[in-house]
């Protein structure tokens, strides 16, 4: 399959796992989404792979093997949201999150194998990732956190470069919030001057921690650094659906109002190539949680607040 820069793309984590109603896998496959990008694995000290909570893919000591350990039906199910009658032409699995250290285990097992990850577990698991999810062609590196382990450059990209190799075979995008010198120079490493390189897209974070975040202002950080680098339709801007925040207990993120205008605000940014959606879960759950949470000061509208209402709101608002 031939990567392609998506118009579209949307982030779905605990709503995947393990099973997937007929009606909802509809609404998935229906909804207008170019790539769906599976949140969140973990990469834990051992090197063993988790989704969310769910350890998955298991290193064996004993026999010195990895092992699939998760739903045995789950690969299947992730498989049955492309082909006929889909939308979804790419799959990505996104590893890290603010709350994880994915990515400082990740420094700690390269650290510790001699800066390599030759013969360590996690390489190991990684291939039979690529095994049992054969659907997934992208790894999606969301690295974040307060621990500055999460932005070491080293081990970054000595595990992107893991990943890539003919041995496991994917394609990277990166995720990227803040920290945009972490961003650039792991992009040059990977990529040289081209745009054309395993680094395929940019999912930039314009929500939460990411507000105010532009395409043409990250696309300015990449060419202060590196001046040959062709930006146009390179990264996918971004927001949030309305949810409520079990932590700060407060309702945040966008109805599709507001997800449009945020959208139209960056029309026709030469960078741009379109936008992602965080996150399906928050889109499915809405009503849910008006009644768990509620009320909602801006509370969505509901003949306007569906998956499809969301996805439309990027190619409206960006003139696609």
């Amino acid at each position: 399959m031939t990567t392609a820069i998506p118009k579209t793309a949307a982030y779905g984590s605990g709503i995947l796992y393990p099973s997937i109603s007929p009606s909802l896998a509809s609404t998935i496959k229906t909804a207008g989404i170019d790539v769906l990008i599976v949140w969140a694995f973990h990469v834990k000290a051992t090197g063993d792979i988790a989704f969310n909570d769910t350890k998955i893919i298991s290193f064996d000591q004993t026999t010195g093997k990895s092992n699939y350990v998760g739903d045995a039906n789950w690969p299947t199910v992730l498989s049955g949201l492309m082909g006929t009658g889909s939308t979804i032409s790419q799959m990505e699995a996104s590893i890290g999150g603010y709350t994880t250290n994915d990515f400082l285990n990740i420094k700690n097992i390269y650290n510790n194998n001699n800066n390599s990850f030759d013969n360590t577990p996690l390489k190991s698991n990684f291939e039979l990732f690529k095994k049992t999810f054969p659907m997934i062609t992208l790894i999606d590196m969301d690295a974040e956190g307060p621990d500055p382990g999460n932005y070491d450059q080293d081990s970054f990209v000595a595990f992107c470069k893991m990943l890539i190799a003919s041995d496991i075979g994917f394609d990277i995008t990166f995720c990227p919030y803040e920290n945009n010198d972490f961003w650039v120079n792991s992009l040059q490493a990977l990529n040289g001057t081209s745009n054309t390189g395993p680094v395929k897209w940019w999912n930039l974070q314009c929500y939460a921690g990411g507000g105010g975040n532009t395409g043409t202002e990250w696309a300015g950080y990449i060419t202060q650094t590196i001046p040959a680098f062709n930006t146009d339709g390179y990264i996918l801007v971004s927001d949030s659906s309305r949810y409520y925040n079990t932590y700060d207990q407060q309702w945040e993120g966008d109805c599709v109002p507001a997800f449009t205008d945020l959208m139209s605000s960056m029309k026709g940014e030469a960078s741009v190539s379109g936008a992602f959606l965080w996150n399906i879960d928050q889109v499915e759950d809405y009503a849910a949680s008006l009644k768990k949470y509620g009320p909602d000061p801006e509370e969505c509208s509901s003949t306007n607040r569906s998956l499809k209402d969301y996805l439309g709101a990027i190619t409206k608002g960006l003139g696609q």
